[in-house]
């Protein structure tokens, strides 16, 4: 059945979507902008409410309905009137740097629950779970949703460890379903380029000084080194810290950039250096081998699906095993290259199920 015939065929009219958005996180920015486009090519005159910290933004940018999240009155009445909720990818559920936020998600499921809405998780991340009565309301309210895709196989097993019961599938990011055309770049006899993009994590201070030694060395080897911040203003604020570490001179950007805008930004570098997440799946989309820097368990995972390096923990990074990985990657690009181009088409195949089972999901829900 093509776009049309579904867009015909389904009568559904209001798609409550929640996540991580309005908060300038680009990566959560790309997951709403490739679900909203999904969803919109399915079924072009739904319409679609998406719970966010900066609605003028949302709306403005993605050309559908935004609440704010802090408006509980108006969350309520949303998924009161909507069809099916959709929770619209990230790591949302995991208690690692916050409980409060976590029962503020879990409470939306109950919502839509209580209202005898239909429920999609849509290429999720899942986890860490570390409080016992997190846990127990987790198993106990995830086993009420109807529709579970998780992005990766640890997502999945830390759901079956807390006793849910329903079939979890396994896809993968939506932004791998993200739209997007490369730009071409003029690279006859300019530096070859390095992207390095960074967080702050539980006020660890040392990983920032190797890191502005690690920027030195490379600029001192004829690298251009560009710090790409993936969330306004922090990341902008730690690639600053960084610079004034620094005895050479880097590139920073300052601008404010769309997705698409740093996934043509980073389809220009020879290396990332990417600590968030998303800054690894943006270069996967663009073939653009990574040097991971680990603060959570989705990125030691998500390093596994895509065969590249890590550098080492964030909290006890070494600086000799840091640069040999660095040398071993640039030394070996094309076969790094081949690798990560190889994790992207799987990666993108997996999440055209994420499609497929989403207008299955909808067509049922007629």
């Amino acid at each position: 059945m093509n776009s049309d015939e579904m867009s015909e065929g389904i009568k559904m009219k209001n798609i409550f979507i929640f996540g991580y958005y309005g908060f300038r996180n680009t990566g959560d920015e790309a997951i709403l902008c490739a679900l909203t486009e999904n969803i919109k090519r399915i079924m072009p005159d739904t319409e679609i409410t998406a719970l966010t910290y900066n609605s003028h933004h949302t709306e403005e940018h993605y050309n559908v309905d935004a609440i704010s999240r802090n408006n509980f009155k108006d969350v309520i009445n949303a998924i009161a009137k909507s069809d099916v909720v959709i929770s619209g990818g990230g790591s949302i559920l995991q208690d690692v740097t916050s409980s409060r936020s976590l029962l503020y998600y879990l409470w939306i499921i109950w919502l839509a629950k209580r209202y005898g809405k239909k429920v999609m998780f849509y290429g999720n991340g899942f986890g860490p779970i570390t409080k016992l009565l997190n846990r127990k309301a987790i198993g106990y309210l995830i086993n009420k949703v109807d529709v579970i895709t998780v992005r990766d196989f640890e997502s999945k097993e830390r759901m079956q460890s807390l006793g849910i019961n329903k079939e979890i599938i396994v896809t993968a990011d939506a932004t791998f379903s993200l739209e997007f055309d490369i730009e071409p770049t003029e690279k006859a006899g300019s530096k070859k380029k390095i992207g390095i993009s960074l967080r702050n994590w539980k006020g660890k201070e040392r990983y920032k000084e190797i890191l502005a030694k690690t920027a030195d060395y490379l600029i001192k080897r004829n690298y251009e080194v560009i710090f790409i911040p993936m969330q306004y203003p922090n990341d902008l604020k730690i690639s600053s810290d960084i610079e004034s570490l620094m005895t050479e001179k880097p590139t920073v950007i300052v601008d404010e950039l769309a997705p698409r805008e740093i996934i043509n930004l980073i389809s220009g570098l020879d290396l990332l250096i990417g600590m968030r997440l998303h800054s690894l799946i943006f270069a996967t989309l663009a073939g653009v081998p990574v040097v991971g820097l680990e603060y959570e368990a989705k990125i030691s995972s998500y390093l596994k699906i895509i065969n590249q390096p890590s550098g080492g923990k964030a909290e006890t990074l070494d600086q000799i095993h840091f640069w040999t990985v660095i040398d071993e990657v640039l030394t070996n690009r094309n076969e790094y290259r081949e690798r990560i181009v190889s994790a992207r088409e799987q990666l993108k195949q997996k999440a055209s199920v994420n499609i497929s089972i989403l207008e299955d999901f909808l067509q049922k829900e007629i």
